[in-house]
């Protein structure tokens, strides 16, 4: 959960500014590739935080194509430069998106 919170975070961000610039491949791509992970945590059983969200040590099975797979890892490397928490989300996230595509 915590991984998909940060993939979660940078397609909200590459959404709301590619949308300015009209640029509706990121605004589709972003939408599947958010939707997917909100339908995976919605089907959690567990019990929520404050915010709605299953604790950040749940894993979600999260099903997407293999080019959102690829549009994933594109806008966690966007917004890796502006990561305040050190680069091990990122690394584990990277390593679980190169197994997605690997099996997709």
């Amino acid at each position: 959960m915590r991984l998909w919170q940060r993939l979660d975070g940078c397609a909200d961000n590459s959404m709301a500014i590619d949308v300015v610039d009209a640029n509706m491949e990121t605004v589709i791509a972003g939408s599947c590739v958010r939707d997917a992970g909100w339908r995976a945590s919605a089907a959690s059983v567990c019990e929520r935080d404050r915010y709605g969200w299953p604790p950040s040590e749940q894993l979600l099975p999260i099903t997407l194509r293999r080019s959102h797979w690829r549009w994933a890892l594109s806008q966690l490397e966007r917004w890796e430069p502006y990561a305040d928490d050190g680069a091990t989300a990122h690394a584990d996230l990277r390593a679980l998106i190169d197994d997605a595509l690997r099996d997709a």
